[in-house]
């Protein structure tokens, strides 16, 4: 008997969790489920002009996005990068950059920061570019016409319209037309006929020429031109303008600003492209920078005075129908300074309250190193945070709130550098000529003998794009959410860690054999990534033969307490782990959301109590054999509410939860204890 396609599917469909509560409409009951929704923090805008005008902090707003509207969240926010700096950095390239509009670049679309689009953008570039395109045009006539060919050094040599020793020819032809017109052709900035386009032609191989020659003062003119011919001419010259527009984008491509602005877009893309958001997942933008969050967080008397805990907080759970905050990601590094470690505490004390895990990323000086490159040199890590400097760190790990922090690192690989992909993995400039410098050295290629490509030096480390290591955890997240409707499998190969989409850079180098720079900044041990798993942080690891990555740790911030029972220290290490604390945190979620929906309902504390007790026994399962759908159906192994009331405040509660969850988690001995106020 031939097995059903509706039977084939539940057989191939994973086990999804679905956790619904009963609310009341128009005399109906309806059931309510809460979608995952995860808030982004990050400095969207780049450089701000001065006269620009920003939204007050108080006013912002979160922002909707996904894969179709991400290009119209980025025009909206209009990110911008200011190139003054570039210009004071060679003259060569203030030449190209020396009016107003090419001061800066704006971006309206996350193709804006392709070279192309930078050239177009840009006056200055766009110009050189076009007289690239012109007088390519005329190689192929030169080629197949000897005459006009002739005409065009001339032309370029002499810098006027008579050839000596010969008469101009008494005939309309075209060259007599050319002739004619090339003495009025100096100001040409229109083509309208295809002599003018001819003549708008000459005056860009003129003016290319010029520009060769003055970058180049031992070569004269005369001899130039005797020694090539006029194809070799423009070839020349084609190169040369490839050359003005290379060193233009290189010095974009790695000004800090630009790779900041690029690195957080692009980021936010890798998350936004690869989540599946609909109904039950939602992805939501803030545009900030990290001092704007500190100083609201220090103004205020008390976090919950911030605007941003009105934000994720208030606005929400405050509000009929709200859907809480189920994750937030912030775009930021965190490193070991006063500032950050204060921003930290308040963000953890919004979290806790929110039950919103908060993910960002660790600065490498947390570490006390100058890049990430370098953490496989110290012999101990945990001996750099014995330091006095990071006494502040050790106290914000021992807060109960610090389990709703997470800190990520290294940095990821987020774009592949631009070039001729021929022996490596680069990414190929239509219409351009463009090879990225990613390497320091004098000589970046290697041929034989012969001429033949042999392959490349190693590339730079801080010339490739790296990237904030908080979107690519978020994204194995959310990935669990569409999959299992549950946010616990994200971590190891085969349990939702694998960490796909992100390129990496391989290449042959100058002895045939192939390397690679893997998606991961730096290559990660398992004997030092259990020392940052005990240091509070979740490392990216690197396979080192395929370039894919993986999390293999889960740990927050928190520092578990001790005990004298083995089995209380392996819980409180549990209870440390972000799986953890996503999975009890969505419970959490939906009772808030129930006693919001339910204020009014209840005329005692002991009915409350009542309520949810019977509300959440409906997704206990005791059976510890279970199957993967029983505890996808019934996620938790043990579970009760405990309600009193707080005094002074009549008709306001505080909950006590006690959860056992158990569904794609790793067994926990005891249940985890969880408070938080309810409205009454």
């Amino acid at each position: 008997m031939t097995e059903s396609l509706q039977k084939k599917r539940l057989r191939a469909r994973p086990p999804r969790v679905r956790i619904t509560y009963d609310v009341e409409t128009g005399g109906n009951i309806e059931k309510r489920e809460l979608p995952f929704v995860v808030g982004i923090l990050a400095d969207l805008s780049g450089d701000r002009a001065p006269e620009q005008m920003t939204t007050p902090f108080k006013e912002r707003v979160m922002t909707d996005i996904d894969r179709d509207n991400f290009n119209e969240v980025m025009k909206s926010i209009r990110p911008r990068v200011d190139l003054l700096e570039i210009t004071k950095s060679a003259t060569s390239i203030a030449a190209l950059l020396s009016t107003p509009d090419d001061q800066q670049l704006m971006f309206e679309h996350i193709a804006d920061f392709e070279p192309m689009r930078i050239i177009q953008q840009l006056p200055g570039l766009r110009s050189v570019y076009e007289s690239r395109g012109l007088i390519r045009s005329l190689q192929a006539r030169c080629a197949s016409d000897d005459d006009f060919a002739q005409l065009v050094r001339v032309f370029v040599l002499n810098k006027d319209t008579t050839i000596p020793g010969e008469n101009p020819p008494a005939s309309d032809t075209e060259a007599s037309r050319l002739r004619k017109a090339l003495m009025e052709l100096r100001a040409a900035d229109k083509a309208e006929t295809d002599v003018d386009k001819t003549l708008l032609c000459l005056s860009h191989l003129s003016l290319q020429l010029d520009s060769y020659l003055e970058n180049n003062a031992d070569i004269n003119r005369q001899d130039f031109m005797q020694k090539h011919s006029t194809v070799a001419v423009i070839d020349e010259l084609v190169t040369h303008c490839d050359q003005q527009l290379s060193s233009a984008l290189n010095a974009i491509l790695h000004c800090p600003g630009f790779k900041q602005l690029e690195a957080t877009w692009r980021g936010l893309a890798h998350l936004v492209v690869n989540t599946e958001t609909g109904p039950l997942l939602k992805l939501r933008v803030f545009n900030a920078q990290l001092e704007e969050l500190r100083r609201d967080l220090i103004k205020a008397i008390e976090f919950d005075q911030s605007a941003l805990f009105k934000l994720i907080y208030e606005a929400e759970y405050g509000t009929y129908g709200g859907a809480p905050y189920s994750l937030l990601v912030g775009a930021y590094e965190i490193g070991a300074d006063a500032a950050d470690i204060d921003f930290l505490k308040n963000m953890s004390a919004i979290a806790a309250a929110a039950h919103a895990p908060f993910i960002a990323a660790a600065s490498s000086n947390l570490f006390g190193l100058s890049g990430f490159e370098q953490l496989n040199r110290p012999r101990e890590l945990a001996k750099i945070f014995e330091a006095a400097e990071l006494s502040a760190w050790h106290e914000f790990r021992q807060t109960e709130e610090a389990r709703y922090v997470s800190l990520v690192m290294p940095r990821v690989l987020l774009r592949l550098p631009y070039g001729r992909p021929d022996k490596r993995t680069t990414i190929a400039c239509e219409g351009l000529d463009f090879e990225e410098i990613i390497c320091n050295d004098a000589q970046t290629q290697f041929h034989s003998a012969e001429g033949n490509l042999i392959g490349y030096a190693k590339p730079d480390h801080q010339n490739l794009l790296w990237g904030n290591a908080a979107y690519v955890l978020a994204e194995r997240i959310t990935h669990a959410c569409a999959l299992y409707s549950w946010p616990a499998a994200i971590r190891g190969v085969r349990g939702g860690g694998l960490i796909e989409g992100l390129p990496s850079y391989s290449y042959t180098n100058q002895t045939g054999s192939q390397e690679m720079t893997g998606a991961i900044e730096v290559s990660i041990s398992e004997r030092r990534d259990k020392e940052l798993s005990d240091l509070g942080f979740i490392a990216l690891s690197c396979c080192k033969a395929s370039g894919r990555a993986a999390i293999f740790g889960g740990r927050t911030t928190h520092l578990p307490k001790k005990y004298f029972s083995d089995d209380a220290n392996a819980q409180a290490k549990m209870a440390a782990m972000l799986p953890c604390v996503l999975a009890e945190s969505r419970f959490m979620h939906y009772i808030k959301a129930i006693m919001r929906d339910q204020i009014g309902s209840f005329m005692t504390r002991a009915n409350l109590e009542a309520f949810l007790n019977r509300w959440i026994a409906n997704y206990v399962l005791l059976d510890e054999d279970a199957s993967q759908e029983a505890e996808a159906a019934y996620p938790l192994r043990e579970a009760s509410v405990h309600v009193s009331d707080v005094p002074g405040e009549p008709g306001t509660y505080r909950a006590t939860v006690f959860l056992k969850p158990h569904f794609q988690l790793e067994e926990l001995s005891t249940a985890i204890r969880l408070v938080t106020d309810l409205p009454g």
